[in-house]
């Protein structure tokens, strides 16, 4: 987006903006105000439609949701009324940026934003599943940029937490992205010291217990064995770490190193099918 782009479509438009490429903010407003909107009054929200990170997305699999990301944006009477191409890509899909004209009516579409990509997703022939991603409701060029990113993330954090999930909205995800990105970048060293120390049973009925809700009769029934082998494994977790699920600050250092080697698996899972 320069001074001498003489027509843009809205597809171009936030493209460019995601990725930096404009001359200056004024230019962007300008446009903003040919397209039919007010960048910095106006609210903007993200909606990506996103196979599985570790899969190589081709061509064809971003035309299967061309239908889909349609279909919401033909939900917001400004997007409709600009028209044209309005679909960019993200990391693994499509996303599209609706425009309302306050907060109060974009959070009011959201409802109506699910079901119409659930009913979408449904549509879509792939044996891979796909997630749709909400933003946030922004105003402005930085926030064109975090709701864009804010949708991705929310889809990969429920990757990762929220498995079952297609529907997965930034604003109940983001806790969760936070873990995510915290993990990611520092969660190798966070890790190393306790896990190493664990033998591959202890692991495995820590992990088992956190997600029975630290439950162990639960906990004992999923895994196929005795309480008492149960509470042996934590009390042998307790012995070669000095932490002790009991202990609540002890607790919450074993849960997040738990989290943390969830998240890790799965973004080396990532880079493997890269």
């Amino acid at each position: 987006m320069n001074k001498n782009t003489t027509d843009i479509t809205l597809s171009a438009y936030f493209n460019d903006i995601v990725i930096g490429y404009y001359e200056d903010e004024d230019l962007v407003k300008q446009f903003g105000r040919q397209l039919g909107f007010d960048v910095d009054m106006d609210t903007f929200m993200a909606v990506s439609f996103q196979y599985p990170s570790d899969m190589n997305v081709k061509p064809e699999d971003r035309e299967k949701l061309t239908d889909a990301a349609n279909a919401i944006i033909a939900l917001s009477d400004i997007n409709r009324k600009i028209g044209g191409k309005q679909i960019i890509t993200c990391d693994s899909g499509d996303c599209v940026i609706l425009v309302m004209k306050d907060k109060s009516a974009m959070r009011d579409l959201i409802p109506q934003i699910k079901e119409t990509a659930l009913q979408e997703v449904e549509k879509i022939e792939s044996d891979r599943k796909i997630r749709v991603g909400i933003g946030t409701i922004e105003s402005g060029i930085k926030g064109i940029k975090h709701t864009y990113s804010n949708a991705q993330d929310a889809v990969k954090a429920g990757e990762i937490f929220k498995k079952d999930r297609v529907i997965l909205e930034y604003m109940g995800m983001e806790i969760y992205s936070s873990i995510n990105q915290m993990v990611v970048n520092f969660g190798d060293r966070l890790t190393r010291t306790v896990l190493k120390q664990l033998g591959e049973t202890e692991k495995r009925v820590l992990a088992k217990y956190y997600k029975c809700k630290e439950d162990i009769a639960e906990t004992a029934r999923q895994l196929g064995m005795s309480e008492d082998d149960v509470k042996t494994s934590l009390n042998m977790v307790r012995i070669n770490t000095g932490l002790d699920v009991n202990d609540t600050e002890d607790n919450f250092k074993l849960h997040f190193i738990m989290i943390a080697k969830k998240v890790l698996e799965n973004d080396e899972r990532i880079k493997k099918n890269r």
